[in-house]
């Protein structure tokens, strides 16, 4: 059984549905992108396996064995989470906004300041700078920052939601080149939800379509190039690829 499983996945708000009857299986050690229109249910399918939103109907297993939503805090030190924007405390420094799950752990002192160091090296932040705020901070720097605070417990799984959406281009790219480097220094599975399919492709290895709530194509980034399964897939690919 694969590390993240979703089995006849729903959510309603109301008359909306938002996902609708999902089966799916994330592959393990990869990365896998989300992609769809604007609405398509991209960001509840994240949400929904960080049980951050629970499912109408449906079954979601994360490290192979369904949700436990009494147990949600335990669930969530195990998962790398990272959103467009970073989220990070404006009244922490930088080393505080990494080492914040690290201290809920009750890591030593020791260990703590190791793994900022280790982490923020890995990602080419200046360990000098451990004792800035965010604002003192470039967005790209920003961006690193969450990255590492997503590591900090080396996470088996990352769910990264729209993460590098609101850089520039030449920082995104940077951005880019450090999470492949990161994922080529030791895999783990990665669910990436962007709308831009250019990232998708370059930063991963499988491909997961949603429209209007529903999967309607998912396999490897050359199998749903090569053969999409409907006429909306191939519509869509061609419209963000022909930009």
């Amino acid at each position: 059984m694969a590390q993240i499983a979703l089995e006849k996945v729903s959510r309603v708000y109301g008359d909306e549905k938002a996902l609708q009857d999902i089966d799916l299986t994330f592959a393990d050690d990869v990365t896998t992108a989300v992609v769809g229109p604007s609405g398509s249910g991209k960001s509840t399918l994240l949400q929904v396996i960080n049980g951050l939103v629970r499912p109408s109907h449906g079954t979601v297993s994360v490290f192979r064995e369904p949700i436990d939503y009494g147990r949600l805090p335990e669930l969530r030190l195990r998962i790398g989470y990272a959103v467009q924007g970073t989220g990070l405390f404006p009244h922490l420094t930088v080393e505080e906004n990494i080492t914040l799950l690290a201290r809920l752990a009750k890591w030593d002192v020791e260990q703590i300041k190791a793994r900022t160091e280790e982490l923020m090296r890995l990602v080419n932040l200046p360990v000098s700078f451990a004792q800035r705020y965010p604002h003192e901070l470039s967005g790209g720097q920003q961006q690193r920052v969450g990255l590492c605070r997503a590591m900090v417990l080396n996470p088996r799984i990352f769910l990264l939601d729209e993460p590098f959406g609101a850089l520039d281009p030449i920082t995104r790219n940077e951005i880019q080149r450090e999470f492949l480097h990161l994922q080529q220094m030791e895999a783990r599975t990665i669910v990436l939800v962007t709308h831009d399919l250019r990232e998708a492709l370059k930063l991963a290895q499988r491909l997961v379509v949603l429209d209007r709530g529903s999967l309607v194509q998912h396999g490897t980034c050359k199998e749903i190039l090569e053969d999409p399964a409907s006429g909306f897939v191939r519509s869509f690919f061609q419209s963000q690829l022909e930009q």
